[in-house]
């Protein structure tokens, strides 16, 4: 049964999140010195200057404000256009916090009454000194499973820096976890100040495509080609040996005992085996398609050849991506999807594929199958391919497996 608070109590509870915390005996006062907050500032400028890639220079700044000691746990959201939904996309943990990997998590700010405090619209610094207090505000006041997520996180204190532009939303969250705390208002200051010059730094990033910035792409794809290709011929040379190769002898041998039945069955088989390496090698026009067409048509294409079931979920827009990461990623999708048709034997699959905001997506496929060891050395050719891929695409990625208990795989990459 929910426990029953006075109205005036709720109203005290409310009226703590605008009012300045004062500083305990118990509390522990976070203080840098000012050379210290000065060269924090200073670096993530110089890192905006440079001109760095997306989600390099945020992917930075967070473990830089990580690593000075500032909080236990650094999280950073970023917040669609209609201020509804939140994602977070980098974060950064002490080895005191409760550990998480949270790829392609995400909240609807709409049930979170917190949110009301947060005008999206304005740039400003929050503190909560104690959020354990709010947790015993009823559901309908404070939703369970914002509940949920700060027992899971296990915060004590937190505090906010909203920073916004007119295409841009930004939340910077610093979090202690093992003790209550009272942060400066100069290290306020300095957050508040980066947290705008991201937010600020982002939009000119999505309104000019850099083109140093492409033309340094394309001569690292030109390096790369070589190696792609010759990466490229072992495998074929390696699948050619699996599938149709193994198949030819006992062919063979059925026409000179003449066994029609065998040659027939066989070469069916054969039939269906040049079919999938040529499902697996060719790359649809993606300039044709657009991404999400052409990421369709090769899941679409698995699910007719799949004798099991293949759950799909699409978005119902396009997404903008960069050529070289979409064949990126549609590597990583095939790749994947060969190894459960040859290994898995599941009989059921589900491929997920969905927009996080105007920057991030999400791929997730699992299957019901036979599943694999994660930390076994013998892992062929796909797998280490598709963990190299993903590491090269700066993706944020999770693998799981068990013996009898399926597989999965879920990566969120940047569009840029």
């Amino acid at each position: 049964m929910e426990t029953l608070i006075e109205p005036h109590h709720i109203e005290s509870l409310i009226k703590g999140l605008s009012e300045q915390p004062v500083i305990k005996n118990t509390s522990n006062i976070i203080s840098l010195t000012s050379n210290e907050l000065a060269n924090i500032s200073l670096q993530v400028s110089q890192d905006i200057s440079k001109e760095l890639p997306l989600d390099k220079l945020l992917a930075n700044t967070v473990l830089l404000l990580g690593q000075a000691g500032i909080a236990e746990r650094v999280l950073l959201f970023q917040i669609d256009n209609d201020g509804q939904k939140s994602l977070l996309t980098h974060y950064w943990e002490s080895q005191y916090a409760t550990k998480l990997n949270p790829v392609g998590f995400q909240f609807n700010l709409s049930d979170l009454p917190l949110s009301k405090f947060f005008d999206l619209q304005k740039s400003y610094t929050v503190q909560i000194e104690d959020l354990s207090k709010y947790l015993v505000l009823p559901s309908h006041l404070f939703k369970s499973s914002f509940k949920a997520l700060f027992l899971k996180l296990k915060t004590k204190s937190l505090l906010v820096s909203t920073g916004t532009t007119q295409k841009v939303k930004l939340a910077l969250n610093l979090q202690f976890c093992t003790r209550e705390v009272i942060w400066s208002n100069e290290i306020e200051k300095v957050l508040q100040s980066i947290i705008n010059q991201l937010a600020m730094a982002i939009e000119k990033f999505s309104d000019n495509k850099n083109k140093e910035f492409l033309q340094n792409n394309i001569l690292l794809l030109k390096d790369n080609v070589d190696k792609e290709q010759e990466e490229l011929y072992r495998k074929f040379a390696n699948d050619l040996h699996d599938l149709p190769c193994t198949i030819i002898p006992n062919l063979r041998k059925a026409i000179q005992e003449k066994d029609f039945i065998e040659c027939e069955k066989l070469v069916e088989e054969l039939h269906i085996n040049l079919r999938t390496l040529i499902n697996q090698y060719s790359i649809p026009d993606i300039n044709f398609l657009g991404f999400i067409g052409t990421v369709y048509q090769i899941v679409n294409g698995f699910k007719k050849i799949f004798k099991g079931n293949v759950i799909i979920e699409f978005p119902n827009e396009e997404i903008s991506i960069s050529h070289t990461k979409a064949l990126e990623i549609i590597k990583v999708i095939k790749e994947w999807l060969c190894n459960i048709d040859k290994h898995s034997k599941a009989t059921q699959i589900k491929f997920i594929l969905k927009k996080l905001n105007d920057y991030y997506i999400l791929v997730y496929i699992s299957d019901n199958g036979i599943g694999f060891d994660v930390n076994t050395k013998n892992q062929g050719f796909g797998l280490p391919s598709i963990r190299k891929r993903l590491i090269e695409m700066n993706s944020r990625s999770e693998i799981k497996s068990e013996i009898s208990n399926g597989s999965s795989l879920r990566f969120q990459v940047c569009v840029n």
